[in-house]
């Protein structure tokens, strides 16, 4: 018997299965990781009691494991596990333990191997991030409240902090296939003078990534999984990608109070959740796009997020054939839901 439900979207009429119920708080690994195995059977998402300012990453909670086309559900990691990110190519992920034990958590084993340390007395500040080659890096706030940069190397289970800032460094994410180029934002928890910046780890210097002028809100930023594009929004209404260099743009779609973008593993599909911000009121909807048209459907709606944790965050399976979401509620939970992309007409 199928453990999740199924219901009709009352905007779309598209079938949409929801996977967890209950009071808690269950939400789909963020955006900027891959959230399925390598052969889309499972996926990933949090079982939360959120504590603290930053919701998405901190809290008691523990880490599911969930089949898909059964609904099957095992807890893989407990609450003392947080920062789980899957490797882009690979059938494993990688978590941090209490504060700095860096642990490789194998998607066909559940097996969980402690590979080493980060510094002493501090905490990440996002999700960890994987290479091809497994470097991993992550953003790092130290005991002394300076803000860095640290790449893990596993094959000696050593790190190394690389970069050091006064400024919040968030969304870092390491390219998926070239370890040498680091993207990561000057994180103020909203607008930034200058928001995204590329680190060489070669040269350990930082520049710029998309050249910010006064008004621009450049915002939730995503690599394609061959790590040649970044995909990213400007608020409040432009769907982006840029080269991996920083130096070629273009406006994939165009869409009202748009916020955090998904692209497929191919780059020529792309989903959006549109909420309102900035004081605009808004339908909460899940978009379909067209990376060569910018021509777009609607795939779901939901009821009003009420933090920033509860958001929807869309992304694809790895074939690109299913959309995983966050599915808010009015009484203030958030659910884990699917929606099969095979039952429509694509735009």
């Amino acid at each position: 018997m199928k453990k999740f439900t199924t219901y009709t979207d009352p905007v779309t009429g598209y079938e949409i299965r929801q996977y967890t119920h209950g009071p808690e708080r269950y939400t789909k690994l963020y955006f900027t990781t891959e959230n399925f195995t390598v052969d889309d059977r499972y996926f990933f998402c949090n079982r939360q009691i959120p504590e603290g300012a930053n919701e998405v990453y901190r809290g008691k909670g523990e880490l599911l494991k969930v089949e898909v086309e059964t609904g099957e559900m095992k807890v893989v990691a407990g609450s003392e596990y947080h920062g789980f990110a899957m490797h882009w190519y690979e059938n494993y992920g990688v978590m941090v333990k209490g504060n700095n034990i860096i642990c490789r958590y194998d998607c066909d084993t559940d097996q969980i191997t402690e590979l080493g340390a980060l510094p002493e007395g501090g905490s990440i500040t996002g999700h960890l991030t994987i290479s091809k080659d497994g470097t991993i890096v992550c953003g790092y706030k130290q005991w002394n409240c300076i803000y860095a940069l640290v790449v893990f190397d596993p094959k000696t289970g050593k790190s190394e902090v690389v970069y050091q800032s006064d400024c919040n460094l968030g969304h870092v994410q390491v390219c998926p296939t070239d370890p040498n180029t680091i993207l990561f934002i000057h994180e103020t928890g909203g607008d930034a003078l200058q928001r995204t910046w590329l680190f060489d780890l070669k040269t350990r210097t930082a520049r710029p990534y998309y050249v910010e002028v006064e008004g621009d809100w450049i915002t939730h930023e995503v690599w394609t999984c061959d790590g040649e594009h970044v995909v990213f929004m400007k608020l409040p209404r432009y769907l982006m990608m840029g080269s991996k260099d920083g130096h070629n743009f273009r406006v994939v779609a165009e869409i009202e109070q748009i916020l955090h973008p998904g692209v497929s593993r191919d780059s020529k599909w792309f989903c959006a959740d549109r909420i309102g911000y900035l004081g605009v009121e808004s339908p909460n909807l899940i978009y379909l796009i067209n990376g060569e048209t910018g021509k777009y459907i609607t795939l779901a709606s939901t009821d009003t997020p009420k933090t920033g944790a509860d958001h929807m965050h869309p992304s694809f399976n790895r074939r690109g054939d299913m959309i995983l979401f966050n599915r808010p509620f009015e009484n203030g939970t958030t659910q884990v839901c699917l929606i099969d992309l095979n039952q429509l007409e694509r735009p």
